[in-house]
């Protein structure tokens, strides 16, 4: 059984032929950006969610636009394997959690859940299985995880390194499922996605994740009220929602970025049904 399912190998062109081979596996080849949203629309679809009892965060939104986006481009759906740039068969969306601790900031863990399959569950399935999942990570009773973890903290620290990077590899370039080691299959999905919104912040970058991470994370900031600028040259107070973007640009170039960035243009500001 394959570590990711997958389709096949896909026809690239010239650049990114020669994008894979100059970087190695995310180490260096990030690339940055910002895109703010007007979030009225989004706002008033989270209250009427809210209204019929469902629970929904701005998370859950950004998570379903992400997922739908990857759908319909597939060229965003990809993994770096082999120098070379394969499809995957599956849209799944990883979305971090903090895990606090009394012992202190030192202790303080991170984690996550995937959501497989993300776009094709509507935003009330996202949000359910979402917050199911997020308490069983807290609990510590998420079996698959737990595993996982129990596994790496036996590693004696000094070899730590050595065996988790041959883990990762193993995942990746021979694409081995490694449940038998303890490691969870294809752990991180398509895209990964944090939530900073709470913590108020504004503008934050997370790295990209060389282990076996996909080639994009996205960190949502807090909605903010932000004097925008009208096309008329006025200057009004909105609501704003911004997303801050790391990409793998051996996949990921500003083409591809102008095309995701209108795709949750559509989505987050004015088919916000659609979510």
């Amino acid at each position: 059984m394959p570590n990711v399912e997958l389709i096949g190998k896909v026809d690239i062109s010239s650049f990114r032929q020669m994008a894979v081979v100059a970087w190695d596996h995310p180490f260096d080849p990030s690339i940055y950006g910002f895109m703010d949203f007007n979030a009225e629309k989004l706002e008033k679809r989270i209250q009427a969610l809210k209204e019929q009892g469902v629970r929904v965060t701005v998370t859950h939104i950004v998570a379903r636009a992400l997922a739908l986006a990857f759908a319909q481009h597939p060229d965003l759906n990809v993994m770096v394997r082999h120098r070379a740039i394969f499809q995957r068969k599956t849209v799944d969306v990883f979305l971090q959690v903090a895990m606090p601790d009394p012992k202190g900031l030192g202790k303080a863990d991170l984690s996550g859940v995937k959501i497989k399959n993300c776009d094709q569950k509507d935003i009330v399935a996202i949000a359910a299985e979402v917050d199911k999942r997020v308490e069983q990570v807290r609990s510590r009773e998420d079996p698959e995880l737990q595993k996982s973890k129990n596994t790496i903290q036996k590693i004696p620290r000094f070899a730590l390194k050595g065996i988790v990077r041959f883990m990762a590899w193993a995942q990746r370039e021979p694409n081995f499922a490694m449940k038998w080691a303890g490691m969870p299959k294809d752990p991180f999905g398509s895209v990964m996605v944090s939530s900073l919104g709470m913590m108020g912040i504004e503008t934050a970058f997370a790295p990209l994740f060389p282990l076996g991470g996909p080639p994009a994370i996205f960190l949502v900031s807090a909605i903010k009220l932000t004097p925008v600028c009208t096309p008329d040259g006025q200057v009004v107070a909105q609501r704003m929602l911004r997303l801050c973007g790391t990409f793998d640009h051996r996949v990921l170039d500003g083409y591809h970025l102008s095309i995701l960035g209108k795709e949750l243009k559509r989505f987050l500001e004015d088919e916000t049904e659609l979510l």
